[in-house]
């Protein structure tokens, strides 16, 4: 004798996930707002669009940088050496 197969799910339809016994109604609807607010989104936008695409104190400040001989300095180059052989140590142990 072959088992018993029970289907919670006999009153629902596949497509619709609603059951053939309850009806929809105006009340299954969303309620609220027609309109969708995007204020938030537009003083965003505002900002970036004031935000200017350059920034003048640092372009002048690698101006300054590039054209002297003593940058970096020896202690920063010294303490970036350590960092990226500290690095490639820790991504050798790595399996």
């Amino acid at each position: 004798m072959l088992g018993m197969e029970v289907n919670p799910n006999a009153g629902t339809n596949p497509l619709r996930g609603v059951t053939n016994s309850t009806p929809v109604t105006s009340a299954a609807k969303p309620q609220g707002r027609d309109s969708v607010s995007f204020e938030e989104a537009d003083a965003v936008n505002g900002a970036l669009q004031q935000t200017p695409a350059v920034r003048p104190d640092a372009v002048e400040r690698a101006r300054t940088l590039i054209t002297d001989t003593q940058y970096p300095t020896q202690p920063m180059i010294d303490s970036i050496s350590r960092l990226v052989a500290a690095r490639l140590n820790s991504n050798d142990a790595q399996p």
